[in-house]
């Protein structure tokens, strides 16, 4: 495979000064057995994004596989070996998303799911006998000082007294404090609750997934509140835990858990007289309630495709929109990446009822009734802000480039200001394109002299990025940039198709991608394409 192949060259060089280099294929050993780790652990991952009911009893077979082989500690050394390569270390997404696409694109999930559980008892997945030098050589690396791995908590003795709290208590336990602290320090954090004992299952997050967090869930409930962890919980991966530890930030939907001590007996905790927010049904994958083309919602039990819009500059400056599908029955639809044609409406409402809702017409206008996850009415009826829009007329031409931008950030601070853009032409071609550019903002200029920026773009040629910097210092100002190219855009130019509700995109490569579409206005100039609006460049 091209990860581990590209990881024997890294980890080679790093193996030489451990006396190792004379042997690659001991080195190459514990890339792989790390990378079997990193493929099962995103197939169950994609179990539980399609909510297979196999997922429980893949997880806890996942689990105890890495204890039974102890996979914890070797995936811990690679890590720390892709950490020191910095951005040119080869990505993980090379083996798992395929795999991940696989899990994903079946039919069936369930029985393949049931089966993954069942392949981490066989031989191919045992990784002592197929690997049995990948132990010695991370030891080795360690030994050598070539990896540094993190101190892990300490075990509480004896059993744990007190109360333990729950992510879903997090709410509560902000107001009771009555109020939020970002960062401070554990000696601020004794002081302001002392120690904490905090129960939940270790996820981990962030894109490089070197992050851990708590998380609370019941079937296909879920608590939308974390508790994050100030260190390595990589052994504890898809356990539930309990630590002890200082509550070093707190605000009304997360805490971060410092100077964390692992609970072993946790019989003698009792729970947290505090007031738990109800777990919340989960999102499900969109292809989950998607249909082929065609085989979805009827144009005849279509009564109106609405939108609303309005800016959001709560964290820089963006344009949000809310699109929804109105059914002649009275039920509204308020998830629509898809184009009506798509939207299984039978499987929606079984998976999804929070997402539907009542509608009624309001003199121009409209009222509607939410639903709550069990698809009991949520509220009264409220006037909404949407309007009808049209449909495309069959084989419609448009002739010009659309675009959109946005900024995160702020200008003080640092920030990245994006745009995405379409270009059709009358001949029925289109061309895709996305640029960004971040930069650190005018306090890190002004304070010591230090401007870090980077850019990307990517178009119908190809793809390019830059990335760079100035860091002042007493001895004057040092800068450092790059810059690469890759790829020759065919993935995002070919042939389109504007018909109804739908946005045909037939890309050069051979990928076809169907869009929800329709024109804002009646006068063409703002088009709306698959999850936002697009203006006519002037």
């Amino acid at each position: 495979m091209a990860w581990p192949l590209a990881w024997t060259l890294v980890l080679g060089h790093a193996a030489g000064a451990a006396n190792l280099a004379a042997d690659p294929a001991a080195v190459k050993q514990l890339v792989d057995a790390v990378s079997l780790d990193v493929m099962s652990e995103a197939a169950l991952q994609a179990c539980d994004d399609v909510g297979a009911a196999a997922t429980p009893q893949m997880r806890a077979a996942w689990v105890a596989w890495r204890e039974r082989h102890q996979v914890a500690p070797l995936r811990m050394v690679v890590a720390a070996l892709q950490r020191r390569q910095g951005s040119s270390a080869p990505s993980w997404t090379i083996i798992t998303e395929p795999l991940r696409q696989r899990v994903l694109g079946e039919a069936a999930p369930d029985a393949i799911c049931a089966g993954l559980a069942q392949d981490l008892q066989g031989a191919a997945m045992d990784v002592s006998a197929q690997y049995p030098q990948a132990r010695a050589v991370a030891q080795a690396l360690v030994q050598a000082k070539l990896v540094t791995l993190s101190s892990q908590p300490v075990v509480v003795p004896g059993g744990a007294r007190g109360q333990v709290l729950l992510p879903c208590q997090i709410p509560a336990l902000r107001a009771q404090q009555g109020r939020s602290w970002s960062a401070i320090s554990e000696e601020a954090a004794a002081r302001a609750l002392g120690a904490v004992h905090a129960r939940g299952r270790v996820e981990r997050w962030g894109s490089d997934g070197d992050r851990y967090r708590l998380v609370q869930e019941q079937g296909d409930r879920r608590c939308e509140h974390g508790i994050y962890l100030g260190f390595n919980a990589e052994p504890w991966v898809g356990r539930e835990i309990v630590l002890r530890g200082l509550v070093t930030s707190l605000s009304g939907t997360s805490i971060t858990l410092s100077g964390a001590a692992l609970v072993g007996d946790a019989s003698g905790l009792t729970p947290y007289p505090l007031a738990q927010k109800p777990l919340a049904r989960r999102e499900v994958l969109l292809q989950r309630v998607m249909s082929p083309p065609a085989r979805g919602l009827a144009d005849k039990d279509l009564a109106a495709v609405v939108i609303h819009g309005e800016g959001n500059y709560s964290n820089g400056t963006r344009w949000d929109e809310d699109v929804r599908f109105l059914l002649r029955d009275g039920t509204v639809y308020r998830r629509t990446e898809m184009p009506p044609d798509q939207l299984n409406v039978a499987a929606s409402r079984q998976l999804e009822p929070q997402r539907w809702g009542r509608w009624r017409a309001d003199g121009a206008g409209y009222q509607m009734q939410a639903q709550d996850d069990d698809g009991r009415p949520d509220g009264g009826w409220k006037a909404e802000k949407h309007y009808a829009v049209r449909a495309w007329p069959r084989d419609t031409r448009l002739d010009g480039s659309f675009s959109r931008g946005t900024f995160s950030g702020s200008l003080v601070l640092g920030g990245t200001s994006s745009t995405r853009s379409i270009r059709f032409t009358r001949e029925g071609r289109f061309e895709r394109s996305y640029s960004s550019l971040s930069s650190s903002g005018t306090l890190g200029a002004t304070l010591n002299n230090t401007m870090i920026s980077g850019s990307s773009h990517r178009d119908g040629k190809g793809s390019s990025s830059t990335g760079g910097g100035t860091v002042g210092s007493g001895g004057g100002t040092a800068g450092a940039f790059s810059s690469r190219k890759t790829d020759d855009g065919a993935s995002r130019r070919g042939r389109y198709q504007l018909s109804g509700y739908v946005l045909t995109l037939d890309y050069d490569d051979g990928r076809q991608e169907r869009l929800l579409s329709f024109p804002v206005h009646g006068d063409n100039k703002t088009v709306y394409v698959g999850d936002g609006s697009l203006s006519l460049d002037n």
